[in-house]
C-alpha cells in the first residue's frame, strides 16, 4: 500500500494487525500535559473521533490529531467510559515532510 508523499503517514512504518490487516504506525505523540491546555474527555455512547474533532476543533477532518494524542490503544477499541486526551490544536503533532 504505497502512501502519497503528501500523506501525513509518509515515511512511517506499515504494520500488520492479524485481525484488522495492514495499517500505518502513528507518529509518536508528545505526552499529554494538562498544563498546556489538554482536555480529558470521557467517551459517551457511540462518539467518534470525527465528532470530537468537530466539537473541539470545529473541523471533522482533524480527527487524527486526537488519535495521535492517544496512541496506547487502537481507535476501534475505544468504548463509552474511556477517557481520551484532547490536545489543544496548537500542540497537536503537525505532519512531517
Amino acid at each position: 500500500m504505497p502512501l502519497s508523499v503528501t500523506s501525513r503517514y509518509h515515511r512511517l512504518e506499515l504494520l500488520v494487525d492479524p485481525d484488522r490487516g495492514p495499517y500505518v504506525a502513528q507518529r509518536p505523540a508528545p505526552a499529554p500535559d494538562v498544563a498546556t491546555g489538554s482536555i480529558n474527555h470521557v467517551l459517551v455512547g457511540e462518539e467518534t473521533l470525527d465528532q470530537l474533532a468537530k466539537q473541539y476543533y470545529g473541523r471533522e477532518e482533524l480527527w487524527w490529531r486526537i488519535a495521535d494524542a492517544n496512541p496506547a490503544r487502537h481507535p476501534a477499541d475505544w468504548r463509552a467510559g474511556d477517557t481520551l486526551v484532547i490536545p489543544p490544536l496548537t500542540a497537536a503533532p503537525a505532519p512531517t515532510e
